[in-house]
């Protein structure tokens, strides 16, 4: 086995969440009379948290901080209620999961989604598959910033050098290496081969399937 933990990005890594991503963006510009915006267009915004997005959908000359607190509430509300309305795990995801726990792998997931978001998505389609499920808290920087993807090995008991960070961006690049991870990038997700490829990214799988023999014994990829 190659690594003892494999920790994992959600949105555009387990979780395709970007019909109801830019739902929720539109949602907020038509009440707003801004812009609205497709899912490729999206895709590309988000990565950096909900604040972040927040700003990127927030057309720029009214970037104040009252209309961004506005729309992050905005947001948040109806992105709250409608976050499993077209959400669903990307192909093969539950099987790979459980190929890699079967082989004594631990497993959890670190996002830039707010906590309050991240957990109950995660419960929902994949039950308590993860030894550790962490999303954006409050005081602690976001990624690629790798002081959360630290906490979470220190709570899997597991060092740096044996475990390896899956994401499908550049921000997910950017984090393992900060902390000291090989990462392995999600072709499947919102960013593509690439931007992993540009980022750095150790690997590169194209499916969760590929993903799974590649962490195990790196007959794939």
């Amino acid at each position: 086995m190659r690594f003892q933990a494999a920790v994992f990005d959600l949105d555009g890594t387990l979780l395709n969440t970007l019909g109801d991503l830019t739902d929720a963006c539109n949602y907020v510009c038509g009440r707003n009379g801004w812009p609205v915006f497709t899912e490729d267009q999206v895709g590309h915004m988000v990565g950096n948290g909900i604040a972040k997005l927040v700003e990127r959908f927030t057309p720029e000359v009214l970037r104040t901080p009252e209309t961004l607190d506005a729309a992050l509430a905005e947001f948040t509300a109806y992105y709250g209620a409608h976050k499993a309305d077209r959400t669903a795990p990307y192909p093969g995801t539950a099987r790979a999961l459980a190929v890699l726990r079967a082989a004594g792998m631990k497993t959890a997931v670190l996002s830039n989604k707010a906590d309050a978001l991240c957990r109950p998505l995660v419960s929902r389609y994949f039950g308590d598959v993860f030894d550790v499920v962490r999303g954006k808290v409050d005081g602690v920087p976001a990624k690629p910033d790798p002081t959360s993807l630290r906490a979470v090995l220190r709570e899997l008991d597991v060092t740096a050098e044996n475990a390896v960070y899956v994401g499908d961006s550049d921000v997910d690049v950017l984090t393992g290496h900060n902390a000291g991870l090989a990462v392995c990038g999600a072709e499947w997700g919102f960013r593509g081969r690439e931007e992993l490829t540009r980022a750095g990214a150790d690997l590169l799988a194209g499916s969760m399937t590929e993903l799974a023999a590649l962490l195990l014994d790196g007959t794939a990829g």
